[in-house]
């Protein structure tokens, strides 16, 4: 299930970074915590991977994800600035508010594979 215009959406996109901003209104805030909204950590690794599969045009799929590391609570009212940098196989994520500010609220690194049905 994609998270894609339901949890968040696009606000900005480049070669290696995609602008997110988050619908504060999704379920998945009444839940995770009430009252003190918290974008959940699984959400962002899912959204990695759907950001990676649109900018590759295929269908991916994290098959190992290394050294994740939630650094500060990301809310719903704030935007993400999603950065992936790949090196063969392997992908680096960073999530942050700003490139210039700095402020990391996730970052890992990934390997992957693509879906059967896009393999040519």
């Amino acid at each position: 299930m994609s998270l894609h215009n339901s949890l968040y959406e696009i606000t900005d996109r480049g070669e290696r970074f995609y602008t997110l901003r988050f619908n504060a209104s999704h379920p998945v805030f009444a839940g995770h915590f009430p009252g003190h909204p918290v974008v959940p950590g699984a959400c962002l690794v899912q959204i990695a991977e759907e950001l990676f599969s649109l900018q590759t045009g295929r269908t991916v799929r994290w098959s190992a994800v290394r050294n994740l590391k939630f650094r500060q609570p990301l809310t719903p009212d704030m935007e993400v600035t999603v950065t992936m940098q790949t090196n063969g196989d392997r992908i680096n994520v960073q999530m942050a508010n700003d490139p210039m500010e700095n402020v990391i609220y996730a970052s890992f690194s990934a390997t992957y594979m693509c879906a059967h049905s896009d393999v040519q």
